[in-house]
């Protein structure tokens, strides 16, 4: 019984994933991007007050901003299982 808990426990976690966007400081580009991660629904408020390491795609630049200077946000939800960390049915080469 406890097994079966914890293996739905297992399969059912979930963090959310988000890629925060910046115009970057050096080219002026909206290349400039971020990751984070947090529990539930990524919100608008939870970005806004947060310090963020960014690269830029374009230019190279990278640097610390403010999440209140967020152009846009993508977020997605990653499951984490207990295969995660293995390789994902690759035959043998």
């Amino acid at each position: 019984m406890f097994l079966g808990s914890q293996e739905s426990f297992m399969t059912d976690a979930k963090t959310h994933w988000c890629l925060v966007v910046f115009r970057c400081v050096n080219c002026g580009r909206n290349e400039a991007f971020a990751e984070d991660s947090v529990e539930g629904q990524p919100r608008e408020d939870q970005i806004r007050p947060k310090m963020y390491q960014a690269i830029c795609r374009y230019c190279g630049w990278e640097g610390e901003v403010r999440g209140l200077s967020a152009v846009d946000m993508r977020s997605g939800v990653e499951r984490r299982t207990g295969i995660r960390n293995k390789q994902r049915n690759r035959p043998n080469a």
